[in-house]
Formats: structure tokens, C-alpha cells, sequence
């Protein structure tokens, strides 16, 4: 299907969208101490206007203190925040997209923690999800109070030249807290749903009658007792949507966020069937939920399942990517790993798996490097595939070499299991950015420290990553003990046998298990800590964490450590002292990288006159692709910025 429909304007309300791509309210932690935007920030909404986008959102902004969820969430709820406001619509502006500002409060999801103010909610009902607070109770006078505070922040968005304001009703905060029954259990007026939720569309509209004003919905919340679409529809139509600009289909609640943020697992674009379903309030409808290619973006425009999409993951692996769908070009893709996600709880900028520029500008590096400048990447997982392509960009000859028949490293590993559907698509990404660039890719050649020495290349990357680490337990050598990496190499695409032990429950060892355990066999998985994948976010294990825990194929010994394996047995030290279990079958060990069998150091030995530098795990900044892969690329802007400057006279 071609995209051509994707780049057709549309109106709403007021404004018109120059394309039916928006960039969604995504929080990115892009924010100060005091809910300020940084530079950083305002240039991210610049680089998504540049790349396409026609309207571009900041993100869900509080609207009164005790509303803040995250401490480094946008503030709206002071006059303070209208300059950095104002400077984020004039760099958008200035791509000729629109800005859009999303209000919220939290509700019973704040936490005094982060406020410094117990929460405020319809009924005293504790967010167990996220170990909340017990809320007050909020009387007719605060409740007023907030409704205003709603017309407040709609008019500071008008101060700051903010052309369209979507009002957050989904994703379980406190609008959303009104609507359902879940959450809302008042015996007065505001016990009907409708009512607290009409009053704020009232208030905005009266303070900013001359801006674009919407509403975002959730669908459905996704738990047995909470809404459904029915009831959501009848809800805003209670509330007077038909008196909306737009209303924007999302789904979820924080009980059920593999709705809000679905991962690969789900099929793309799947929301897009109950948006249909809000066509018939009169309003031009959006839709959000892993829209990650122009066929699925088109395919739900096309077929009138929503007049425009929304779009938060993809155009935060590549803020390109509307330019890039609109005319046939490959976007770096999103993968669905949620690594963005769950970064929220980090008082840090929010990083991306695949874009190294998420989380932070990188050192400026040349346009192009001065002719006859030869690198050697030596390892073509993602730090290598990076590093090559940063080089390759910089116009220097590039040559990869991977031991492996293809390039990927673990990643391609991690992409044949159940729960990593798409990682393959960052791995096809590499290869055409390669090819496009001229890299000279070589695989299945292992290079050895005196052939990287005699190699005519002055510069080496090393990314060939570390070996899996085998503790020396009684009975590690055993024949049936492999390292899980080196197993996966050999036999993930295979038959599966009856029956595994996996000793290490962190990212890879869950994850193994949790594919074993899908296809049919017998899991064992034994961990140090005290749940599988511990290193992994709440959201990206939400998932396969409920399979491996629902699963009677799976037995989990957690708070245990191997002490030694047998012909058919385990023997685990464990909270109550060792015991011996059955485990038949191959033992598959995750315990980590080994550091010490990097290549990096014997490399700088043999090739003293090279420039060498260790990029991912061979330079000690691995464990997931996310982080090797940022680590690659400051490493090569910050060597191609650093000569730059030893060749100015």
C-alpha cells in the first residue's frame, strides 16, 4: 500500500495538518528539576517538525502541583513555564508544523514523593500498580479549584502561541479516574463520569476559544472491571465530545500497560479498530498504539479507521521518520523494546535503544573526514554496525569483519525468540545503511590481534563483544552445560528438547526460558535474584514475566545459586541452605559477559601504531544494545571531533 494518503492535509478544528502524521505526547524526561524545558528539549521538537511531523506535541504537562507524576514532567501550572513554552512553539513554528500541548493531573498516580503533597483523587483508592499513596478524597471546593486550573494552563498555552490543546482523559490519570467505575465510587454529582470530565472541555474551551481542543481517550482500560469502548463512548458523548476539534484513541491503564505501550508481540496498528468505533461522535479521530510503518499508518487512514495517526516510539527512534515514510525512505526503526518506557523512572533524558541521540546531543563530528582515512571494525554486532555506519557517514573507508556468517551480534540472537519479534528490523536497517554508505562488510573471518596489527587500516574499532562467563561450580564442565549464548548461536532455530535448566534468570536467561517454555518444553530457570529479569524494566517484562509465572511448564528457583551440576540433578544453595532438585536436559548458563576475554587489550599491544578504540561490551559499556550502541557512536563523534581539531593549524 503506498503512503500517499499519509500526506494529504486534514483539518481540525481551526488549523489545518499539513499531513496526517503527529508526533504524540510522549514524556521524555526532557525536562529540568523544575518542569522547565531544556535546550535539548526544545531542539528535539525542532528535529521532529523538521522531520515531518504536522503536529507536534510537548507532552503531558501538569496542570496544578500535586499533579506530577514524574520529576522531570513538564510544568503548566505556573506562569513560569509560558517563555520555555514559547521558545518550544517558535522552533516548531519554524518547521512550519503546529504545537500541541496535552494537560493533565495524576490524580491518585502522583506520589508526595515526588510532590512533596499527598494525592488527590475521586475516591480513596490506592494505585497498588505502582505502590501509590493513599489519596484525599477531593471535596466539591478542590474539585472546582481544578477545573480552573485546567482553564489556567489552557490559557497560558494561548500566551505562548500554542496552536492546539488535547485535554488527557486516558492511561488511568485523574480524568480518567473520573470515568470509571474502578476508580470513581462518589455518591454525589460527580459520581456521574461524565460530569468532572465536560466541566474541563467547558473550562478550556472558555479560556482558549480560539484553539484547536481535543480529547485523549483510552479505549478500553484493559482490566476486567474497567471500561470498555461501549462505556467510553457513551461517557464522552455525555461529556459533550461532539463539541471536540478531535478526539485521539489510545488504550490502557497503568494496571494494563501492555495496551499503552504495546511491544513487538502485538500486531501494529491494533487500536485502530475500536477508533473506527468513535467515527460516530462527528469528529475527526486519531489513533496511537504501535504505529511503526507507513503501511500501518496507511492501512488505517485508508481504510477510515482514523483521520490521522499518532505516533510516539517510531518518531522517537527517528525523528526523520514522517519525511522518511512519506517518500519511500527506510526510518530507523523502532523495535518495541520499551526500553524508552521504562527509562521514565530514571531522573534522566529518556534514551532510545536504536537512536544514541535520544538521550542526549552527541559530539559534534565533521561533515566529512579527509580522503584516505581507513577504519577496521572488528565485530559487527550493534556497536560495531554503529560505529561503522558513524564512519562510513563521515566519509572515511570503512571495513567490517564478523566472525559470525552475519552481522548482528546478539541482537540477531535475541530476534529469533518468542518475545523479540522485531528486533530484526534495526539488523536490516544496518545492512542498507552500509551498503548505501560502502562499507565493505566480510563475514564468517575471525581476526586475530596479529591480524588486526598487519591489517593497512590506522584506526580499529573493536566491537567484537566478550565471551559468556562459566563460574567454576563441580560439574561446569559437564556435557550437558553450555554457555546460553554460544547455544543460541547453534540451536535456537532448531527442535526443541523436553526438558531445560537455564542457570541465570537476568534478560537473556528470562527470556530463553520464556521461548522454551512457549514452544513446549520443560523449563527449570534458576536465579540469584528475587524475580526473573530483574535487569529488564516493569514494562518491557510485563509480558513474558506473566508467562514465565502462569506457565506449569515452568519452575522458578529464585533467590538460588548453582553449587553444582549432576547427571539429572541441580544442586542450589538457596535462602533455606542447598538442596538438590531434579533438572534434566542441557543446562544453559547466563552469567554475564566475561570482561577479561575482550580483545581490546591485546590489540593495543600488538598494533601500538594504530589508533585503537573498544566500543559496546569489548570496551565495558554493554549488557543491552542500547547501551552499546550510544556508546559506539560518542566514541566515534568524539575521536572524528578530537582529530578534527589536532589537524587545524
Amino acid at each position: 500500500m503506498t503512503p500517499g494518503i499519509l500526506g494529504s492535509p486534514v483539518r481540525l478544528g481551526g488549523v489545518e495538518l499539513r499531513n496526517r502524521v503527529v508526533a504524540a505526547p510522549m514524556e521524555r524526561n526532557y525536562c529540568d528539576a523544575n518542569g522547565l524545558p531544556t535546550d535539548h528539549y526544545v531542539d528535539h521538537l525542532g528535529r521532529l517538525g523538521d522531520g515531518g511531523a504536522s503536529l507536534v506535541y510537548t507532552e503531558a504537562s501538569y496542570v496544578r502541583a500535586d499533579g506530577r507524576v514524574r520529576p522531570l514532567q513538564m510544568a503548566i501550572d505556573d506562569d513560569r513555564a509560558i517563555p520555555g513554552l514559547r521558545r518550544m512553539a517558535e522552533a516548531v513554528h519554524r518547521t512550519g508544523a503546529l504545537l500541541g500541548v496535552q494537560l493533565v493531573h495524576g490524580g491518585r498516580l502522583a506520589r508526595a514523593a515526588v510532590t512533596g503533597i499527598r494525592p488527590v483523587a475521586p475516591s480513596p483508592v490506592v494505585a497498588e500498580v505502582i505502590d501509590g499513596d493513599l489519596p484525599t478524597e477531593l471535596d466539591l471546593d478542590d474539585i472546582a479549584h481544578l477545573v480552573a486550573s485546567f482553564g489556567a494552563a489552557a490559557e497560558r498555552c494561548v500566551r505562548a502561541g500554542v496552536d492546539v490543546i488535547s485535554i488527557h482523559a486516558a492511561h488511568g490519570y485523574l480524568i480518567s479516574q473520573f470515568l470509571s467505575p474502578r476508580t470513581n465510587l462518589r455518591r454525589d454529582h460527580y459520581g456521574a463520569p461524565h460530569r468532572f470530565l465536560g466541566e474541563v472541555i467547558d473550562a478550556v474551551r472558555s479560556a482558549a476559544p480560539g484553539l484547536t481542543l481535543g480529547v485523549r481517550v483510552s479505549a478500553y482500560e484493559g482490566v476486567d472491571d474497567g471500561l470498555d469502548t461501549d462505556r467510553t463512548l457513551a461517557i464522552l458523548r455525555a461529556a459533550g465530545a461532539t463539541r471536540l476539534d478531535f478526539v485521539d484513541v489510545s488504550a490502557g491503564c497503568y494496571e494494563a500497560g501492555q495496551w499503552i505501550t504495546p511491544s513487538g508481540e502485538f500486531e501494529t496498528g491494533l487500536h485502530a479498530g475500536h477508533a473506527r468505533r468513535f467515527r460516530d461522535l462527528g469528529v475527526p479521530i486519531g489513533v496511537a498504539g504501535r504505529i511503526t510503518d507507513a503501511e500501518s499508518a496507511a492501512r488505517i487512514v485508508s481504510a477510515g479507521q482514523a483521520d490521522f495517526v499518532t505516533v510516539a516510539r517510531a518518531l522517537h527512534a527517528d525523528p526523520g521518520w514522517t519525511n522518511k515514510i512519506l517518500t519511500g525512505r527506510a526510518p530507523r526503526p523502532c523495535i518495541a523494546c520499551n526500553y524508552c518506557t521504562d527509562s521514565l523512572r530514571e531522573p534522566a533524558p529518556v534514551p532510545c535503544a536504536v537512536n544514541p541521540e535520544a538521550a542526549g546531543s552527541l559530539p559534534r563530528a565533521p561533515g566529512r573526514k579527509r580522503a584516505g582515512h581507513d577504519v577496521l571494525v572488528v565485530g559487527g554486532g550493534p556497536a560495531g554496525l554503529e560505529a561503522a555506519r558513524r564512519f562510513g557517514l563521515s566519509g572515511c573507508r570503512v571495513r567490517l569483519v564478523e566472525r559470525e556468517p552475519a552481522v548482528g551480534g546478539l541482537l540477531r540472537l535475541a530476534a529469533r525468540l518468542h518475545e523479540y519479534p522485531e528486533y530484526h528490523r534495526i539488523i536490516d536497517w544496518y545492512e542498507a545503511e552500509l551498503e548505501t554508505l560502502g562499507v565493505a562488510v566480510e563475514t564468517g573471518r575471525q581476526l586475530s590481534p596479529a591480524d588486526i596489527a598487519e591489517a593497512p587500516e590506522r584506526t580499529v574499532v573493536v566491537a567484537s563483544g566478550v565471551a559468556g562467563h562459566l563460574p567454576d561450580v563441580r560439574g561446569h564442565d559437564h556435557s550437558r552445560v553450555v554457555e546460553l549464548t554460544d547455544w543460541l548461536r547453534r540451536h535456537a532455530q532448531g527442535e526443541v528438547d523436553s526438558h531445560y535448566v537455564i542457570w541465570g534468570a537476568d534478560r537473556n536467561g528470562a527470556a530463553v526460558a520464556d521461548h522454551l517454555a512457549v514452544a513446549g518444553a520443560q523449563v527449570t530457570l534458576i536465579g540469584a535474584q528475587a524475580e526473573p529479569a530483574e535487569d529488564v524494566g516493569a514494562r518491557a517484562k510485563l509480558m513474558p514475566l506473566a508467562r514465565l509465572t502462569s506457565n506449569p511448564r515452568v519452575r522458578l528457583v529464585m533467590n538460588a545459586s548453582v553449587e553444582a551440576v549432576r547427571d539429572r540433578e541441580i544442586e542450589v544453595r538457596g535462602l533455606g541452605g542447598t538442596r538438590v532438585i531434579a533438572g534434566g536436559g542441557r543446562v544453559l548458563v547466563s552469567q554475564g559477559g566475561d570482561g577479561a576475554t575482550s580483545l581490546a587489550p591485546a590489540v593495543k599491544a600488538s598494533a601500538p601504531g594504530k589508533a585503537v578504540m573498544a566500543v559496546g561490551d569489548a570496551g565495558g559499556h554493554g549488557g543491552w544494545a542500547g547501551v552499546a550502541i550510544r556508546n559506539a557512536a560518542a566514541s566515534v563523534t568524539a575521536f572524528l571531533a578530537s582529530e578534527q581539531k589536532g589537524e587545524q593549524p
